[in-house]
């Protein structure tokens, strides 16, 4: 966690989730007073806005995809292999590559939320706190910071299969807007492999909504696994 926290990369895309955030965000909706529990509302829209769905194949890419790449190439995974134990190396990076992309989003959404409670929530008339829809709100977040992390370790398969950056950073972005497209033109069906669900999980995951995070871990798994396999492969080579 601290060489990610670190890593510069990290930083830049929690500001472009922040962005996105922002942009989603109905500052024209601000005229004092507000009715109770607005800047709840005013975040959940932020969070289901088209504009942070469009950043998170980017954001969830940027500060740790290609970090197999950055490492082999410069010499220092060879260094680094001296030290400790391969299985340990895969462990590590996997994780690291996850929460690289999961922080981001989780981040940014948490600055938002305090944001908007400093600077909204004074205009609000006094009422009871909703507190089901702040619980809601931060479903959203961490479903979206899953979704994040999901993509990240695609970029983290790509860059251990490919040893490319151009691979690492683009086919997370093809595969993620491959998704939305096949969902949006022709399987409108297809809810379950539509990215802007697993955030609002708007559609039928079971009777109590479990169904949803119960997909998201397991695909998150999967993905970790594949990930592992790949960089196993590689430092064979090693």
């Amino acid at each position: 966690m601290k060489e990610l926290i670190r890593e510069r990369g990290l930083w830049m895309a929690a500001l472009l989730c922040l962005g996105g955030m922002a942009a989603g965000y109905p500052f024209y909706q601000i005229e004092a007073p507000l009715a109770a529990g607005s800047f709840l509302n005013f975040c959940q829209m932020a969070l289901e806005g088209q504009a942070l769905l469009f950043f998170v194949p980017i954001a969830a890419a940027l500060p740790m995809g290609a970090v197999f790449v950055r490492e082999a190439s410069s010499g220092f995974l060879k260094l680094y292999l001296t030290r400790t134990d391969r299985m340990e190396y895969i462990k590590r990076k996997t994780l690291q590559v996850y929460a690289g992309g999961f922080l981001p989003f989780f981040l940014a959404g948490a600055g938002m939320a305090a944001l908007s409670f400093l600077f909204v929530y004074p205009l609000e008339l006094q009422g009871e706190k909703d507190w089901e829809k702040l619980l809601e709100i931060a479903r959203i977040l961490l479903r979206t910071a899953l979704a994040g992390g999901i993509v990240a370790e695609l970029s983290g398969i790509f860059a251990a299969v490919f040893m490319n950056y151009y691979m690492a950073y683009g086919l997370p972005f093809v595969c993620y807007y491959l998704l939305v497209i096949l969902k949006e033109r022709y399987f409108p069906q297809m809810y379950a492999m539509y990215p802007a669900e697993w955030m609002v999980s708007k559609q039928d995951w079971g009777a109590d909504g479990s169904g949803i995070w119960v997909f998201l871990a397991a695909f998150s798994a999967a993905l970790m696994l594949l990930h592992g396999l790949a960089l196993y492969i590689r430092l064979r080579e090693i």
